[in-house]
């Protein structure tokens, strides 16, 4: 099948997403604690906008949702900070 090998698919990418420092993963980690402000170690709908708009992303309501919904590896509408890493 055409395309469909493992070598093929790594291929695809290039532009993978370097490692970060640790000074970096630090400086998320302030982040997330900064905008989980009920302090259960989650972000919800509420903080997470909150979080995008100080960080210079003005979303909409469904962007916000669906960046709730492709990251939230439980499904329960909140973003653990393993989450939040990924998409910071």
């Amino acid at each position: 099948m055409y395309g469909s090998s493992a070598a093929s698919k790594s291929k695809r990418r290039p532009h993978a997403r370097p490692e970060l420092t640790d000074e970096q993963k630090q400086e998320i980690k302030e982040a997330f604690e900064l905008f989980d402000t009920d302090k259960d170690g989650c972000v919800d709908y509420h903080e997470l906008k909150v979080a995008m708009r100080a960080l210079g992303f003005d979303l909409k309501k469904a962007e916000v949702l669906k960046l709730l919904r492709d990251h939230d590896k439980m499904g329960h509408g909140l973003m653990d900070f393993e989450d939040f890493a990924k998409i910071s």
